[in-house]
């Protein structure tokens, strides 16, 4: 995050239901995508001590579609309740959130809303998890022509991936939609 952002800490203030102004960091780029890339990790690791024993059924099996359905609707489960869970339990922080010193808060000052964090995480399928799997595909049909339609959709989506670049409070779509931002902790000294 230091080569990012050049050390600088962009701060807002924060106005509690109360009316006390709280002045708080918010997360930089860098830090934003080393924690991502740590939960990542963590949520392939899970996912992989999950799906092979479920694809050891499908193999045996022989490849049977409900079991690939039930896999894949697992697998969605799993990458989606793994950060409603941590940053529901962890008080805004998953592993890798904790690992890097940052914080999902309320952008109104209360309390972290699970409906909040939901929203938030949920959005992060159509942020990330959905254009990656379409450019996984590198936009090919079956028939190995260009699907300009998949494409499309694939750049329109990526301009969600690109949101905390363009706005001025870092906020992804997620944060948008529930109304929450990310911060940075202070540092102990």
């Amino acid at each position: 995050s230091q080569f990012l952002e050049g050390g600088r800490q962009e701060r807002r203030q924060i106005v509690t239901p109360e009316g006390v102004p709280i002045t708080v960091s918010l997360a930089d780029h860098g830090a934003r995508v080393t924690a991502f890339v740590i939960d990542l990790f963590i949520w392939l690791l899970l996912t992989l001590a999950i799906y092979i024993p479920i694809f050891s059924v499908v193999g045996y099996t022989g490849g049977n579609r409900i079991a690939i359905s039930i896999a894949l609707f697992i697998g969605f489960i799993v990458r989606n309740m793994y950060f409603v869970y941590f940053e529901l339990a962890w008080r805004g922080a998953t592993p890798g959130k904790r690992l890097v010193g940052l914080r999902v808060i309320d952008r109104s000052g209360g309390p972290l809303q699970p409906s909040a964090v939901i929203a938030r995480n949920l959005t992060r399928e159509v942020e990330a998890f959905i254009p990656f799997g379409i450019l996984m595909t590198w936009g090919k049909t079956a028939q190995g022509f260009v699907d300009w339609e998949q494409l499309s959709i694939a750049l329109w989506l990526l301009f969600f991936s690109a949101l905390p670049l363009i706005n001025r409070d870092r906020m992804r779509g997620g944060d948008l939609i529930a109304g929450t931002m990310l911060i940075s902790l202070p540092k102990r000294a």
